[in-house]
């Protein structure tokens, strides 16, 4: 049995085990009764319990040790380091500055919802981020529960903001020519091309390597990315097997990615033994990596001095699909092109821009049946 019983005088003493805490230190209440039956009950009771997972360590763990405790026997052995640090963000900065200081066992569902009021009221966070805070919450607890640390996890009782569904405005075709036009020999030509014509992402984009590309048979392999957790780089396959693909050359992607590796080549050979040969495609002149983030921000700058509509750099990859579709490419191939997942991702994350295309569609069936 998970304990022992020791008579002590006219009276029993039962002591019951629990699992370690999270300083890996035994656990153990001791509790007294009048009767051996009572006290060999009280042990049965409790072996039942643990056996069903209804048993939690009755010793004080604040929320905020369970983190830590969390983070260094769960993220660092099953999370990216790019998951790892935003998370870190979020524990750091919200998690333990609110509801660090509750006891785990004793955390409610009230305390969650007042969190979430907390987020969205004084620190002003859109609802989608405060969404972002409650998968985690309900992650965290679910492993204190498994962990044996308590028995239910309070954070599915507790209601998150709804969702905001994030309108996909991309540009139309006239748009996307006026921004090709205004491309041409700017310092982000490149990876907005990239973005263009081939509907990359900005992590795809940024760690594309010359290695990477076969000018002799027109062709692309995205084979690795480049993202950042905080300061840092971090290099890594892509997110699904699906994302490693190859992509053909257009003509006129051609012909940038030609005129920006022989200009490359100038500074190299300019330069001499201070090039840094890093092997990106979109690089400082010398040669070193840019900041993932930098595109983006040039990119916004571009557009403001340029006086062309806004849109985010990840928008021209949606312009890519909804252009495409209109055009008559089926879907199959745009998601491929994509890189997604499967078929149904597309069809998810772009149903409001092929909502046109199928209208037009329906239309057309209707006109076919009119009467002359």
């Amino acid at each position: 049995m998970a304990g022992n019983i020791k008579k002590v005088g006219n009276a029993f003493r039962v002591c019951l085990e629990y699992e370690r805490d999270v300083n890996n230190k035994r656990v153990r209440k001791y509790k007294q009764v009048n009767s051996n039956a009572e006290a060999k009950r009280l042990l049965r009771d409790h072996e039942y319990q643990q056996q069903r997972n209804l048993s939690t360590n009755p010793k004080d763990t604040y929320f905020s040790d369970f983190l830590d405790y969390w983070t260094e026997t769960y993220v660092r052995m099953k999370c990216q380091e790019t998951t790892a640090y935003g998370y870190k963000n979020i524990i750091n900065n919200h998690l333990k500055p609110f509801l660090g200081k509750h006891e785990l066992q004793k955390l409610q569902p009230v305390h969650i919802q007042g969190y979430y009021t907390h987020l969205l009221d004084d620190k002003a966070l859109s609802p989608n981020t405060v969404i972002k805070h409650h998968i985690l919450l309900k992650t965290v607890l679910k492993y204190a529960v498994k962990q044996q640390f308590i028995f239910r996890n309070v954070a599915e009782a507790a209601e998150p903001p709804t969702k905001v569904e994030f309108k996909i405005q991309p540009y139309t075709r006239n748009q996307l020519q006026d921004l090709l036009e205004n491309l041409e020999g700017s310092t982000i030509e490149v990876p907005i091309s990239l973005a263009v014509y081939l509907g990359l992402r900005r992590e795809e984009i940024m760690g594309l390597k010359w290695k990477n590309i076969d000018f002799e048979n027109r062709l692309i392999y995205i084979t690795e990315v480049r993202t950042s957790a905080g300061k840092k780089d971090v290099i890594k396959r892509p997110k699904t097997d699906k994302s490693e693909r190859t992509l053909h050359i257009s003509n006129e992607l051609l012909a940038v990615l030609q005129k920006h590796k022989e200009k490359q080549e100038s500074y190299k050979k300019t330069l001499g033994r201070t090039y840094k040969s890093t092997d990106y495609v979109y690089s400082h002149d010398d040669g070193d990596s840019f900041r993932v983030n930098t595109v983006t921000e040039q990119f916004q700058k571009f557009l403001k001095t340029k006086g062309l509509p806004k849109i985010r750099l990840h928008g021209l990859r949606h312009t890519f699909a909804s252009i495409l579709y209109e055009t008559g490419v089926d879907l199959k191939a745009i998601s491929e092109s994509l890189g997604h997942s499967d078929i149904a991702t597309t069809n998810k994350i772009y149903t409001h821009t092929f909502d046109k295309t199928h209208k037009n569609t329906v239309n057309a069936l209707s006109d076919a049946l009119k009467k002359s």
